[in-house]
């Protein structure tokens, strides 16, 4: 079926979109890493120490978010749901409305499928909150904004 086929590549680009953000945040913390070496090559016209303590909370900070991200990288890839079509907004669920097109999984933000744009949302997001359990033809709001559900599965 090709809903079924559909939904397996968006599983597989969550992965990938959020193994490119493991990158990243791994990638920051080098160069923070590498640029401290390079500093204490250099002669110091500032407080080395300041600048150590810097690096060090910066380092700290970016770890914090990349053990998040590690967290919802790891429930991406235990999550069962390619091989379920869903009639009602759940988890895994590709949920198509009239404004943009949700898979309720971790917070992925935006990624692109066979051209299309998709939004990750957590289950802890206020718009998965109004819209869980919802069916196709449901509408809901949030904020104003009122979006039709057009498809689910």
């Amino acid at each position: 079926m090709e809903k079924l086929a559909y939904k397996k590549r968006v599983m597989d680009e969550a992965i990938i979109h959020q193994e490119s953000i493991v990158s990243d945040f791994r990638q920051r913390i080098k160069e923070i890493r590498e640029g401290e070496r390079q500093t204490q090559d250099e002669p110091q016209e500032y407080d080395q120490q300041a600048q150590e303590n810097e690096s060090a909370l910066s380092i700290n900070r970016i770890s914090r978010e990349l053990n998040f991200v590690i967290e919802e990288l790891n429930f991406l890839k235990q999550m069962k749901t390619a091989d379920n079509i869903f009639t009602e907004v759940t988890l895994g669920a590709v949920v198509k409305t009239d404004k943009m097109t949700f898979f309720p999984s971790v917070s992925l933000e935006q990624f692109e499928v066979d051209g299309n744009t998709l939004f990750g949302i957590s289950l802890e997001a206020p718009i998965y909150n109004v819209m869980q359990g919802k069916k196709k033809g449901d509408s809901f709001n949030l904020k104003g904004q009122n979006y039709k559900i057009i498809d689910i599965y």
